[in-house]
């Protein structure tokens, strides 16, 4: 069995174990070679890579069910969205800083690891919290994998209706999970990291072709807006929580960088980007469609060409975007069961393992926008707004080892830590009420193998 903390250095021919000389940006990675690859210098992932698997992971699900979440907490949701992808993007850098202060200190940390974020984890909090940290990204990570694929098979419907007028969501469903098993088998982020690429053009193309046609859409005097209570306000932050919520791939998407120190400049391209996408659709679509705006606002455009070529876009954004969410998945399971990397049958085992999981769960799936907010006031809220800052706190009070300094880190990122920490728990509990009494209070849909 291999240790689960993944404290095992990988080991190369003729080469020794990393020690306190190994530098943090290795000269070669020993997966890629003498040559590499030449993705950031020595076969990593570049600044700007890193920034669109950052941003391409994160932004389908999100921007789909943003305009609905605005109905539910009206205009103030505008501020309190710019709010939560800052603090995301706060947590994030605390994130990318724990793994640098590990990698300092333990040069058995200096080689890529399957799962970096448990490693954290244990490093900051012990063994228990690493085990909590596995468990919680496979749930969250799971859950959103289905989800998105769902919605890949809603826009589909949407695309082929005038087509295939008799062709289910559930048929689409199994099309979608037939097409992506293949790209299941992808090793780790530097091996798709042209998938953030597409992910992140696609919904730009589409965003801007969605909001041309919102545009078209405007007719004064018809929607109106109405008062929504507690309830819908926080099941809306969970929405909110969730659009933010790529955190749990972060650690792993660090670990695959050329140069790691860097993670936080790839940070903030990478949320800029998405509030730069968010705002407008969020926006124009509460304003232009008010209370009638469908959960996955893309229900309530007019069905034209723009819509149709923005559907044919979004799907791939949500198809490529799943790959990169499920990756680490399939390596915290590869991990589990101590699968070596090169043991290409094995791991396929386990991945296909993983998405008849997915193709169960997704055809008995109720309605995704309250699984939404469930994944957004739980995990999501666990993983990207609590664990990180409190990981950070404990890593920078640890007392150095023999011949290294202690982490200065200034008063005001320690107080705005633990605001984050309380906020992040209280708005988390909320909206896991709120979307656990929208759940139980809505009929249940009838699972596709019973109809």
């Amino acid at each position: 069995m291999s240790k689960k903390n993944g404290l095992e250095a990988v080991m190369v021919p003729g080469k020794s174990e990393a020690t306190e000389s190994t530098p943090l940006v290795p000269k070669i990675d020993p997966e890629d070679g003498a040559g590499g690859s030449g993705k950031g210098g020595n076969g990593g992932l570049s600044v700007n890579q890193t920034a669109f698997l950052v941003a391409g992971e994160m932004v389908g699900s999100g921007v789909l069910a943003l305009p609905r979440a605005l109905v539910k907490t009206g205009w103030v949701g505008v501020p309190v969205l710019v709010l939560t992808c800052l603090v995301a993007a706060f947590s994030g850098k605390r994130l990318g800083d724990c793994w640098t202060i590990i990698e300092g200190r333990d040069p058995e940390m200096r080689t890529r690891k399957r799962n970096p974020y448990a490693i954290i984890a244990e490093q900051s909090l012990g063994k228990t919290w690493s085990v909590a940290v596995s468990l919680a990204m496979m749930v969250a990570q799971f859950g959103v994998a289905v989800v998105y694929l769902l919605l890949a098979a809603q826009l589909l419907e949407q695309v082929f209706l005038s087509l295939a007028p008799t062709v289910t969501i559930c048929i689409w469903y199994l099309v979608v999970v037939g097409a992506m098993t293949p790209l299941m088998l992808f090793g780790t982020p530097k091996d798709f990291s042209f998938l953030g690429v597409i992910a992140f053009f696609s919904t730009v193309v589409a965003c801007i072709l969605y909001f041309i046609q919102m545009m078209n859409d405007v007719r004064p005097f018809v929607f109106r807006w109405g008062i929504h209570g507690f309830s819908d306000f926080f099941l809306a932050m969970g929405i909110i929580m969730f659009a933010f919520g790529g955190a749990c791939t972060f650690p792993t998407i660090q670990n695959d960088m050329a140069d790691k120190t860097k993670f936080n400049k790839s940070l903030q391209y990478g949320f800029t980007a998405m509030l730069a996408l968010y705002l407008p659709i969020a926006t124009a679509g509460y304003a232009v469609y008010g209370e009638s705006v469908g959960s996955n606002f893309v229900t309530s455009l007019a069905p034209t060409a723009l819509t149709l070529v923005g559907n044919v876009l979004m799907s791939i954004h949500l198809i490529c975007a799943f790959i990169i969410l499920v990756n680490p998945v399939c390596q915290e399971l590869e991990e589990l069961y101590s699968i070596p990397r090169d043991s290409v049958g094995y791991r396929a085992l386990a991945r296909l393992s993983i998405m008849a999981g997915i193709l169960f769960i997704g055809e008995s799936i109720p309605r995704f926008y309250t699984i939404l907010a469930l994944v957004g006031g739980t995990t999501v809220a666990f993983l990207t707004f609590v664990l990180p800052s409190y990981c950070y706190l404990n890593i920078i009070s640890q007392p150095p080892r023999e011949g290294q300094t202690q982490p200065e880190v200034a008063s005001w990122v320690k107080f705005v830590c633990w605001e984050i920490i309380v906020g992040g728990a209280v708005v988390g509990v909320a909206a896991t009420y709120s979307a656990t009494s929208a759940i139980f209070s809505t009929s249940m849909v009838t699972p596709c193998y019973l109809k």
